[in-house]
């Protein structure tokens, strides 16, 4: 036999937002928090970390953008074009 489904439970509104707010200030008096020294060390490695991978990608997007543009292509670096002279 198949097993009875039953109707998910109603919830009623009591104290709604301000009941949500209560439960979160409670929750997080639970939760425990870095030391400052600690937060400072991880954003500085994760700066340090973007920036790396900043610059591999930098240098992957110039060696192909050269070999596409002078190997596959075969042109040159792009130049000033002079004004025209009437």
């Amino acid at each position: 036999m198949a097993a009875r489904s039953q109707a998910p439970a109603v919830r009623t509104s009591n104290g709604g937002i301000v009941r949500f707010a209560q439960e979160c200030w409670s929750e997080l008096q639970k939760v425990t928090w870095p030391e400052r020294q600690t937060v400072i060390r991880l954003t500085v490695i994760v700066i340090v970390i973007s920036a790396i991978v900043a610059a591999y990608i930098l240098g992957a997007d110039q060696l192909f953008t050269y070999l596409v543009n002078n190997v596959l292509l075969q042109q040159g670096l792009p130049t000033a074009v002079p004004p025209a002279t009437p």
